[in-house]
Formats: structure tokens, C-alpha cells, sequence
């Protein structure tokens, strides 16, 4: 038992290290890591609410537009911006050369918390912006709001983890993904709710996990709105095999990282 203690103490120490590390390279002195981040989230949540307001009303099934915008927005980014960051780990784990106690996984891991703690700050944020600008109602239940965004990160980390092992062997991995997120971003829920989608492709369209978690996060957010046809465990089972292939891929790819 003291060796299986030491050694959990000795890995939260490096996780805790490399995620120290990760944060102040990620933020800045200055914070303009931060301001970087809610620049570009602002731009898009504006962007896309102009859009809908030109094709519709200000109010969507009870909801107000500006926040039913912002919360598909904060679900889909902070995925593909946690995705994104851990998918280049191996590409940043040079500096890491002169550690060989800290691993791609430690490295992956902390890049993802990082990211995740970052975006839902920034998205409690601009909810707050929001409700003091009069554009939306008090958040119904805050804390699944933020449960629902923390598991959005996390499957971003873990795919991220799945994309860094296959880009690390094929190279091709790498734009087939950024065409793959487009097509995720128009599919998962970001502008529409489940009860918009045509019939014919509701069973389609119910296989990607982010179209549930969309959902559930607008019935949290408003309370009005009601996810009849959304499925937490569905989301949770993504979750639990994402986990699995990820452990997999990272101990396939080990290997070939330690001799590069």
C-alpha cells in the first residue's frame, strides 16, 4: 500500500506541476491569453446571433436568442478548443524532454484541465454579461450548466488524445479533422433544437452525442424549454468508451514518442 500511495502522490505532484506550468504559458502575465479567448468567443456569439435575428425573432421557443446562441456556442468551443489544444501535445512536449517523469498523458491531461477551467470561467462570464445587459433571464440551474460544459471539455480531451496518437502515425489525420469539426458545428445543435430537425433524420441525427448535450443545456440554462428527446446516459456512454480508446491509443503511441 505505500508503494501505491507514493506513486499517486508522485503522479498528482507532476500533474499538478505540468499543470501550473500549462496555465501561466497558457493566460500570460498579462492575461491576454484570457482576453484572447473571450475576444474570439464574443466575435462568434455576435457574429451568430446577428444571423439569427435576421432570419427570425428575438425570441426561440421562449428562449431569448443572444443566450440560446451563446450556450450551442460555449458546448461546441470549449469541445473543439480542448480537442484542438491536446491533439498538438506531441508537438509541444519538447520542453518538456529534459522531465522523463512527465509523459504525453500528464501533458495531455493538463493542457485539457487548463482549457476546460479557462472556458467555463468565460462562459459563467458571458452569462453574467448577459444577464446584467437585460438580453437574458438568471441561469436556472447554474451548476448543471457547468457539469454539462465540464463533460463537453472532457470530450474534447479525450478525442484530443485519440487525434494526437493517429496524427502523430498519419499526417492526413490532421485536415480531415478541421473539415470533420465544420461539419459537427452546423450538426451538434448549435443553432436549432432537437424538435427542429426533420423527421426523416432525427435517427441520424441522435447518434452524436453534443446534438444531447446541447440540448440538456438549454433546458438547464432556461428551465422553459423542456430536452424530452436528449439523453444524459446516451452522452455518458460517448463518454465512458471516449475514455477507453483514448488510454488505448496514448499506450499504443508511447512507443513511438519516446523514440522520437
Amino acid at each position: 500500500m505505500s508503494d501505491v500511495s507514493n506513486a499517486i502522490s508522485n503522479q498528482l505532484r507532476v500533474l499538478k506541476a505540468v499543470t501550473f506550468r500549462e496555465a501561466k504559458a497558457r493566460i500570460g502575465l498579462n492575461f491576454l491569453g484570457v482576453w484572447t479567448e473571450f475576444g474570439r468567443l464574443s466575435v462568434a456569439i455576435a457574429v451568430f446571433s446577428v444571423m439569427r435575428y435576421i432570419t427570425s425573432k428575438g425570441i426561440h421557443r421562449g428562449m431569448e436568442i443572444v443566450p440560446f446562441i451563446a450556450t450551442g456556442v460555449l458546448m461546441f468551443w470549449i469541445f473543439r478548443r480542448t480537442l484542438m489544444l491536446v491533439s498538438t501535445t506531441t508537438l509541444s512536449a519538447e520542453r518538456y524532454s529534459f522531465f522523463p517523469q512527465v509523459t504525453i498523458l500528464d501533458l495531455a491531461i493538463s493542457r485539457g484541465i487548463v482549457n476546460i477551467v479557462l472556458y467555463v470561467i468565460l462562459s459563467f462570464v458571458a452569462f453574467a454579461v448577459f444577464m446584467i445587459a437585460g438580453v437574458s433571464q438568471p441561469i436556472y440551474r447554474p451548476a448543471y450548466v457547468a457539469m454539462l460544459l465540464i463533460v463537453s471539455g472532457f470530450y474534447g480531451l479525450f478525442a484530443g488524445i485519440i487525434f494526437n496518437a493517429l496524427c502523430t502515425r498519419i499526417r492526413l489525420v490532421r485536415p480531415v479533422l478541421q473539415v470533420a469539426l465544420r461539419i459537427l458545428l452546423m450538426t451538434s445543435g448549435v443553432f436549432f433544437v432537437i424538435p427542429e430537425i426533420p423527421y426523416l433524420f432525427h435517427g441520424f441525427a441522435l447518434w452524436n452525442p453534443l446534438l444531447h448535450l446541447n440540448d440538456l443545456m438549454r433546458q438547464e440554462y432556461f428551465g422553459k424549454y423542456k430536452a424530452e428527446m436528449a439523453d444524459f446516459g446516451y452522452a455518458m456512454e460517448w463518454l465512458f468508451w471516449l475514455v477507453f480508446f483514448a488510454l488505448v491509443s496514448e499506450r499504443a503511441m508511447r512507443p513511438r514518442v519516446e523514440r522520437a
